[in-house]
Protein backbone atom coordinates (compact mmCIF):
# COMPACT_ATOMS: atom_id res chain seq x y z
CA UNK A 1 0.00 0.00 0.00
CA UNK A 2 1.40 3.44 -0.90
CA UNK A 3 2.13 6.19 1.58
CA UNK A 4 -0.79 8.19 0.14
CA UNK A 5 -3.19 5.31 0.68
CA UNK A 6 -1.86 4.75 4.22
CA UNK A 7 -2.58 8.35 5.12
CA UNK A 8 -6.05 8.07 3.65
CA UNK A 9 -6.80 4.94 5.68
CA UNK A 10 -5.52 6.60 8.85
CA UNK A 11 -7.88 9.54 8.34
CA UNK A 12 -10.80 7.16 7.81
CA UNK A 13 -10.00 5.33 11.06
CA UNK A 14 -10.12 8.61 12.95
CA UNK A 15 -13.66 9.28 11.72
CA UNK A 16 -16.35 7.98 14.14
CA UNK A 17 -18.93 5.59 12.81
CA UNK A 18 -16.73 4.40 9.94
CA UNK A 19 -16.83 0.72 9.00
CA UNK A 20 -13.33 -0.50 8.38
CA UNK A 21 -12.00 -3.48 6.57
CA UNK A 22 -9.29 -5.69 8.01
CA UNK A 23 -6.79 -4.19 5.57
CA UNK A 24 -7.66 -0.68 6.71
CA UNK A 25 -7.14 -1.65 10.37
CA UNK A 26 -3.79 -3.16 9.47
CA UNK A 27 -2.82 0.01 7.64
CA UNK A 28 -3.68 2.12 10.67
CA UNK A 29 -1.68 -0.09 13.00
CA UNK A 30 1.31 0.12 10.67
CA UNK A 31 1.14 3.89 10.95
CA UNK A 32 0.72 3.70 14.75
CA UNK A 33 2.85 0.74 15.92
CA UNK A 34 2.96 2.10 19.48
CA UNK A 35 -0.83 1.86 19.92
CA UNK A 36 -0.96 -1.70 21.26
CA UNK A 37 2.17 -1.32 23.35
CA UNK A 38 0.84 1.77 25.12
CA UNK A 39 -2.77 0.73 25.59
CA UNK A 40 -2.95 -2.02 28.20
CA UNK A 41 -6.76 -2.18 28.15
CA UNK A 42 -6.86 -2.60 24.37
CA UNK A 43 -4.13 -5.21 24.50
CA UNK A 44 -5.93 -7.14 27.23
CA UNK A 45 -9.14 -7.20 25.18
CA UNK A 46 -7.49 -8.85 22.19
CA UNK A 47 -8.05 -12.61 21.92
CA UNK A 48 -4.62 -14.23 22.17
CA UNK A 49 -3.78 -16.15 19.01
CA UNK A 50 -2.67 -19.72 19.20
CA UNK A 51 1.03 -20.35 19.09
CA UNK A 52 0.44 -22.73 16.17
CA UNK A 53 -0.52 -19.86 13.85
CA UNK A 54 1.91 -20.42 11.03
CA UNK A 55 5.06 -18.74 9.89
CA UNK A 56 3.61 -15.59 8.36
CA UNK A 57 1.35 -14.56 11.27
CA UNK A 58 2.81 -12.58 14.19
CA UNK A 59 2.20 -14.48 17.43
CA UNK A 60 1.14 -11.84 20.00
CA UNK A 61 0.38 -14.31 22.76
CA UNK A 62 3.92 -14.29 24.09
CA UNK A 63 4.01 -10.49 24.00
CA UNK A 64 0.66 -10.18 25.80
CA UNK A 65 1.62 -12.69 28.49
CA UNK A 66 4.89 -10.86 29.02
CA UNK A 67 3.06 -7.57 29.49
CA UNK A 68 0.66 -9.12 31.99
CA UNK A 69 3.52 -10.76 33.87
CA UNK A 70 5.29 -7.40 34.14
CA UNK A 71 2.10 -5.79 35.45
CA UNK A 72 1.66 -8.54 38.05
CA UNK A 73 5.29 -8.16 39.14
CA UNK A 74 4.86 -4.39 39.44
CA UNK A 75 1.72 -4.83 41.57
CA UNK A 76 3.50 -7.36 43.78
CA UNK A 77 6.43 -4.97 44.26
CA UNK A 78 4.05 -2.17 45.23
CA UNK A 79 2.23 -4.50 47.63
CA UNK A 80 5.52 -5.57 49.23
CA UNK A 81 6.59 -1.95 49.68
CA UNK A 82 3.26 -1.06 51.29
CA UNK A 83 3.46 -4.05 53.64
CA UNK A 84 7.03 -3.18 54.61
CA UNK A 85 6.15 0.48 55.20
CA UNK A 86 3.13 -0.49 57.31
CA UNK A 87 5.24 -2.89 59.35
CA UNK A 88 7.95 -0.28 59.96
CA UNK A 89 5.35 2.32 60.96
CA UNK A 90 3.80 -0.13 63.39
CA UNK A 91 7.18 -0.86 65.00
CA UNK A 92 8.01 2.86 65.24
CA UNK A 93 4.64 3.60 66.82
CA UNK A 94 5.13 0.88 69.43
CA UNK A 95 8.64 2.19 70.21
CA UNK A 96 7.43 5.76 70.68
CA UNK A 97 4.51 4.67 72.85
CA UNK A 98 6.82 2.59 75.05
CA UNK A 99 9.26 5.51 75.30
CA UNK A 100 6.41 7.85 76.27
CA UNK A 101 5.46 5.65 79.20
CA UNK A 102 9.09 5.64 80.38
CA UNK A 103 9.22 9.44 80.17
CA UNK A 104 6.05 9.71 82.23
CA UNK A 105 7.49 7.31 84.83
CA UNK A 106 10.47 9.58 85.58
CA UNK A 107 10.88 10.08 89.34
CA UNK A 108 12.57 13.50 89.08
CA UNK A 109 13.84 16.00 86.57
CA UNK A 110 17.32 14.49 86.84
CA UNK A 111 15.91 11.03 86.20
CA UNK A 112 14.02 12.35 83.16
CA UNK A 113 17.17 13.88 81.65
CA UNK A 114 19.18 10.76 82.43
CA UNK A 115 16.65 8.58 80.60
CA UNK A 116 16.58 10.90 77.56
CA UNK A 117 20.35 11.20 77.24
CA UNK A 118 21.59 7.78 78.32
CA UNK A 119 22.55 5.36 75.49
CA UNK A 120 20.60 2.73 77.41
CA UNK A 121 17.54 4.94 77.78
CA UNK A 122 15.55 6.65 75.05
CA UNK A 123 18.11 5.82 72.35
CA UNK A 124 17.95 2.11 73.07
CA UNK A 125 14.15 2.17 73.21
CA UNK A 126 13.99 3.80 69.77
CA UNK A 127 16.71 1.64 68.24
CA UNK A 128 19.02 4.58 67.55
CA UNK A 129 22.58 5.49 68.59
CA UNK A 130 22.11 8.70 70.54
CA UNK A 131 19.45 11.01 71.95
CA UNK A 132 20.14 14.39 73.49
CA UNK A 133 18.20 17.40 74.70
CA UNK A 134 19.58 20.89 74.09
CA UNK A 135 18.55 24.35 75.29
CA UNK A 136 19.67 27.79 74.22
CA UNK A 137 21.43 29.90 76.84
CA UNK A 138 19.13 32.61 78.22
CA UNK A 139 17.59 33.58 81.53
CA UNK A 140 20.00 31.42 83.50
CA UNK A 141 18.97 28.17 81.75
CA UNK A 142 22.62 27.43 81.00
CA UNK A 143 22.86 26.01 84.51
CA UNK A 144 20.75 23.05 83.38
CA UNK A 145 23.75 21.93 81.34
CA UNK A 146 25.23 20.54 84.55
CA UNK A 147 22.29 18.13 84.74
CA UNK A 148 22.91 16.70 81.30
CA UNK A 149 21.14 19.16 79.02
CA UNK A 150 23.45 20.35 76.26
CA UNK A 151 23.76 24.10 75.79
CA UNK A 152 23.31 26.00 72.54
CA UNK A 153 24.18 29.63 71.91
CA UNK A 154 21.29 32.12 71.52
CA UNK A 155 19.68 31.54 68.13
CA UNK A 156 21.24 28.08 67.90
CA UNK A 157 17.96 26.25 67.32
CA UNK A 158 17.03 28.42 64.34
CA UNK A 159 20.55 28.09 63.00
CA UNK A 160 20.38 24.30 63.14
CA UNK A 161 16.76 23.76 62.06
CA UNK A 162 16.14 26.85 59.95
CA UNK A 163 14.23 29.93 60.99
CA UNK A 164 10.94 28.88 62.58
CA UNK A 165 11.19 25.26 61.37
CA UNK A 166 9.77 22.57 63.67
CA UNK A 167 11.67 19.52 62.49
CA UNK A 168 14.50 18.42 60.23
CA UNK A 169 15.38 14.89 59.15
CA UNK A 170 18.70 14.23 57.43
CA UNK A 171 20.36 11.15 55.94
CA UNK A 172 24.08 10.53 55.41
CA UNK A 173 25.30 13.04 57.97
CA UNK A 174 28.40 13.33 60.11
CA UNK A 175 27.24 13.65 63.70
CA UNK A 176 27.98 16.92 65.50
CA UNK A 177 30.03 16.66 68.69
CA UNK A 178 28.13 19.69 69.95
CA UNK A 179 24.93 17.61 69.84
CA UNK A 180 26.10 14.05 70.46
CA UNK A 181 29.43 14.36 72.25
CA UNK A 182 31.66 11.29 72.06
CA UNK A 183 28.94 9.38 70.14
CA UNK A 184 29.05 11.81 67.21
CA UNK A 185 31.26 9.59 65.04
CA UNK A 186 28.68 6.80 65.27
CA UNK A 187 25.77 9.01 64.15
CA UNK A 188 25.09 8.77 60.39
CA UNK A 189 21.55 10.18 60.17
CA UNK A 190 19.50 12.38 62.46
CA UNK A 191 16.09 13.75 63.42
CA UNK A 192 16.04 17.18 65.05
CA UNK A 193 12.81 18.47 66.60
CA UNK A 194 12.21 21.89 68.15
CA UNK A 195 11.20 22.02 71.82
CA UNK A 196 9.02 24.87 73.09
CA UNK A 197 8.89 24.18 76.80
CA UNK A 198 7.37 27.41 78.07
CA UNK A 199 6.76 31.01 76.94
CA UNK A 200 9.39 32.23 79.41
CA UNK A 201 12.10 29.74 78.46
CA UNK A 202 14.38 29.72 75.42
CA UNK A 203 13.79 27.22 72.60
CA UNK A 204 15.26 23.77 72.82
CA UNK A 205 16.07 20.84 70.59
CA UNK A 206 15.52 17.10 70.78
CA UNK A 207 18.29 15.46 68.75
CA UNK A 208 18.05 11.82 67.71
CA UNK A 209 21.05 10.25 65.97
CA UNK A 210 20.69 7.07 63.92
CA UNK A 211 23.14 4.22 63.38
CA UNK A 212 22.41 3.85 59.67
CA UNK A 213 22.88 6.51 56.97
CA UNK A 214 19.16 6.38 56.08
CA UNK A 215 17.65 5.47 59.43
CA UNK A 216 16.28 9.02 59.28
CA UNK A 217 15.68 10.72 55.94
CA UNK A 218 13.70 13.74 54.66
CA UNK A 219 10.88 11.63 53.16
CA UNK A 220 9.86 10.15 56.51
CA UNK A 221 6.68 11.21 58.27
CA UNK A 222 7.33 13.35 61.32
CA UNK A 223 4.09 12.91 63.29
CA UNK A 224 5.56 10.39 65.76
CA UNK A 225 8.70 12.49 66.25
CA UNK A 226 6.64 15.61 66.93
CA UNK A 227 4.47 13.66 69.37
CA UNK A 228 7.58 12.46 71.22
CA UNK A 229 8.92 16.03 71.37
CA UNK A 230 5.61 17.25 72.82
CA UNK A 231 5.83 14.60 75.54
CA UNK A 232 9.42 15.59 76.35
CA UNK A 233 8.64 19.30 76.63
CA UNK A 234 5.57 18.63 78.80
CA UNK A 235 7.61 16.46 81.14
CA UNK A 236 10.36 19.10 81.40
CA UNK A 237 7.77 21.80 82.03
CA UNK A 238 6.07 19.85 84.80
CA UNK A 239 9.29 19.01 86.65
CA UNK A 240 10.52 22.62 86.45
CA UNK A 241 7.07 23.97 87.32
CA UNK A 242 6.93 26.21 84.25
CA UNK A 243 3.79 27.67 82.66
CA UNK A 244 2.51 25.83 79.55
CA UNK A 245 3.34 26.97 76.06
CA UNK A 246 0.52 28.76 74.21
Amino acid sequence: MSQHNDSTEARRVDQPGTTLSAEEVKAYLRLHPELLANDADLLASIVPPSQSTGRNVLDMQHFMIGRLQNQVKMLRDIQSELIEATSLNSVAREQVHAATLKLLDARSFEHLIEYITSPNGLARMLGIRAATICMETANGVSGIGIRGVRVLEPGGVDRILGMGEKCRLSAHVRGSRGLYGHLAEEVHSEALVRLEVSPGSPPGLLALGGFEPEQFHPDQAVDLLEFLAHVVQRCVRQWLDLPPAP
